[in-house]
């Protein structure tokens, strides 16, 4: 089942010269698939995340998650769909300081109106599958940029969305932290079969995904499929990513 589609997807800036920063873009992620996105600087894959995440709206095309177009509901419907259906990671964990683990992660349920009882059932299942329990009742200044971000992801899970957007969610982590969180993502999108679309310019992160898609200039340039061997998957984003260019320091080159 397709679970986004999107087709001709443009976007332009206005302005004394207009700026294209999409043209023509096609994408569809059946459900249970794990996506990234990649390009270099300017490329458009974070305006592209913002017209999937509904934060922005396509100057032209059509956009569908889970059949619905976001785009012609009203500024509730809008609203309650975006925390409803979406769930977002981020780079810089985004979760709020003055809360404990436990209250970031019920946060998005206090504000749906969901009972007591349900919110624990939910945060317990999640904490066991994501190995936070321990740190429930701690502050995020006193965990570690890793448990962050999973506390991030467990935010992002708790209302079971259909679709789960990731900004560089390995951008402030170490190599082994970094691993680990899309070791976990990974796992989750097998387990819990939570289709995930992961906007990246680490090529250790995009390949834990299905497969890759490149952007250019605004525009699709090429795709590469996971297949059954990890490694050699990481190596032909590599080729692809010399191919693409960009900044020579701009995309790690960590083995896997």
């Amino acid at each position: 089942m397709e679970l986004l589609y999107a087709r001709n997807i443009n976007k332009v800036y206005p302005g004394k010269v207009a700026y294209k920063a999409l043209t023509n873009i096609d994408l569809t992620i059946e459900q249970g698939e794990f996506v990234g996105i990649m390009g270099p600087s300017g490329s458009g894959k974070t305006t592209l995340l913002n017209m999937v995440s509904t934060i922005d709206r396509p100057t032209s095309g059509e956009l569908r998650i889970a059949g619905q177009n976001p785009y012609e509901l009203t500024s509730e419907k809008l609203a309650h769909f975006r925390r409803r259906e979406l769930g977002f990671v981020f780079q810089s964990f985004n979760l709020l300081d003055t809360l404990t683990v436990r209250e970031n992660m019920m946060l998005p349920l206090t504000l749906g109106g969901v009972d007591l009882q349900e919110m624990k059932r939910r945060v317990a299942y999640l904490a066991d599958k994501l190995g936070i329990e321990q740190i429930l009742d701690k502050r995020t200044y006193e965990i570690s940029g890793g448990q962050a971000q999973r506390t991030a992801i467990a935010r992002a899970l708790i209302y079971t969305p259909k679709l789960v957007l990731a900004d560089e969610p390995t951008g402030n982590l170490d190599s082994k932290s970094a691993r680990d969180v899309m070791e976990l993502l990974s796992k989750l999108n097998k387990e819990e079969q939570t289709t995930m679309m992961l906007v990246t310019h680490d090529a250790m992160a995009a390949s834990y995904c299905d497969r890759v898609v490149f952007i250019k200039d605004g525009q699709f340039y090429s795709e590469v499929y996971c297949g059954d061997n990890r490694p050699a998957f990481y190596q032909k984003i590599m080729n692809v990513l010399a191919l693409l260019g960009g900044n020579e320091n701009e995309f790690p080159t960590v083995r896997v």
